[in-house]
């Protein structure tokens, strides 16, 4: 699953860096990476449906954050600039990834209507930052037949 989000942030406006990990992982990955850059962080929960033809679906919620690196002392209203440029991305990201296909097919099931939370994110590494969070439900589409 983290391969095909990395590779999602890949097609994204502008080619953000991605990392992958803890919470303490990407504050110490956050000193050296380029920005902007979208975090991922562990899959929680993923719930397994197993279903009448015998296959099984997944779905897994994903948190994820889209930064930019700001400058130390900058007030709130002086980042916004920086939450709308992550919310695009984090809109492209959610757009991208209904459309992302691994083989001969779609791999994620990204349903209309279906509600994604994105909320602003300030200095929360070492390294100033400024952004989006988004937390989103990605079902796959892949069918495995036991």
């Amino acid at each position: 699953m983290r391969n095909q989000i990395e590779a999602i942030v890949q097609t994204l406006i502008g080619s953000p860096a991605f990392a992958y990990g803890t919470q303490s992982e990407l504050n110490t990955l956050a000193d050296d990476i380029t920005f902007p850059c979208v975090f991922l962080y562990p899959l929680q929960p993923i719930e397994i449906s197993p279903q009448v033809n015998g296959s099984v679906d997944n779905a897994f919620t994903i948190y994820m954050e889209f930064l930019f690196k700001t400058d130390f002392g900058q007030f709130t209203a002086e980042n916004e600039t920086y939450i709308s440029q992550a919310l695009q991305l984090a809109n492209q990201f959610v757009v991208n990834a209904s459309k992302y296909r691994e083989g001969e097919g779609r791999y994620f099931r990204v349903k209309a209507g279906q509600k994604a939370k994105c909320v602003s994110v300030y200095n929360k590494f070492d390294v100033n930052t400024t952004g989006v969070g988004l937390t989103i439900t990605l079902s796959t589409m892949y069918f495995d037949i036991f």
